[in-house]
């Protein structure tokens, strides 16, 4: 049987002010970029549905329609909750997908691609303010200095005790640059850290005749090299415990050696594919997709996000960090302009579990 071609992400480290929204990046951490400037959501749409903390942005694809005028500029927005207590197996509560579209004329962005020069004059100034902390929309300020927008009393609160509070009379009443402060809670970073997501084509198969035990093999490095994701907390025993099952989890095995050719690779793109499943030992296996909540329409596959991107963003590996084996994202397959500007689509999260 051929296999579909499928572009894969991988990593790379970028000046931050190439990830601007008007360049339209597709990139992993810091706050989004957003494309709609003027609808962006705030906490009320971004919100945990599990402790109620406002989500915190996790990657962006941009990922245009060539075939729809009115998708002409189109991306893909993922948020999850950063308290690993949300984060459940096989549940997607912790998690929120938004898809937002552009014609090519349109009030934000020219007509023509920007150039790449770091100190272009592009406004945001008459576009809504963003949190200081996470980038949603901000529609409260400091009282003191009217320079740092929040987007919820919690965010205000940890920004105040993390630096603000030092910094807020030596703002610049006339600037409109803000310190780059690295807002931390309980130690850690509230945003994960931040990088260029380059798509590229999967190599070809090797058909090469490979057997099991060397399959095995390659993923045991790649877990000891901390190149699996989640997969590198596996014990040695656990992982020999996958390796007796392998004829039964015929799906886990078709996944390790399928990541086997790029093992970097954080991202799978293969829209109106399939998802390459982490295991078959899921409970309720048979996942129901709904339509499209604004047109009705069927949603189809568009990308999963692997389990090697938790390795790149710092959430650290202690038992309540934020997990997941894989998340497939569906989104609407005529990519219908109904309803707000940032369309909520569907999410599944599969975790490997015995």
């Amino acid at each position: 049987m051929t296999e579909s071609a499928v572009d894969i992400g991988i990593l790379e480290e970028k000046s931050n002010w190439l990830l601007h929204p008007r360049f339209f990046p597709s990139k992993v951490g810091g706050k989004p970029a957003w494309l709609d400037l003027k609808n962006i959501c705030n906490t009320a749409e971004l919100t945990c549905k599990i402790c109620n903390d406002p989500l915190v942005f996790l990657c962006q694809v941009y990922a245009p329609y060539e075939e729809k005028d009115d998708c002409f500029h189109r991306t893909i927005f993922v948020f999850i909750c950063r308290n690993g207590t949300c984060c459940r197996t096989n549940c997607a509560d912790n998690l929120k997908v938004l898809r937002c579209q552009l014609r090519r004329n349109n009030e934000f962005y020219s007509y023509e691609p920007y150039e790449e020069k770091e100190n272009e004059n592009f406004s945001m100034e008459r576009w809504p303010k963003l949190c200081h902390v996470c980038g949603l929309k901000g529609p409260s300020h400091c009282a003191k200095c009217k320079k740092s927008f929040y987007c919820s009393r919690k965010h205000q609160i940890l920004d105040w005790q993390k630096g603000h509070k030092e910094s807020c009379s030596n703002l610049d009443a006339e600037s409109n640059i803000l310190p780059n402060f690295i807002v931390t809670e309980s130690g850690k970073s509230i945003l994960f850290k931040e990088w260029e997501l380059v798509v590229d084509v999967e190599d070809e198969e090797d058909n090469t005749c490979v057997d099991e035990k060397q399959e095995m093999e390659k993923l045991r490095k790649m877990m000891i090299e901390k190149k699996a994701g989640t997969l590198s907390d596996i014990s040695e025993n656990e992982l020999e415990q996958y390796a007796k099952n392998m004829p039964q989890d015929k799906v886990f095995n078709k996944f390790s050696k399928r990541i086997s050719r790029h093992p970097e690779q954080v991202l799978r793109y293969d829209r109106g594919g399939t998802p390459l499943w982490i295991t078959g030992n899921t409970e309720n296996h048979l996942i129901y997709i709904p339509n499209c909540q604004y047109c009705n329409g069927d949603r189809q596959f568009e990308f999963q996000v692997m389990p090697q991107l938790l390795n790149f963003i710092n959430i650290g590996i202690d038992i309540n960090s934020i997990d997941w084996g894989i998340l497939a994202i569906y989104t609407c397959k005529n990519s219908c302009n109904n309803g707000p500007a940032y369309k909520e689509e569907y999410v599944v999260k599969q975790d490997l579990c015995n």
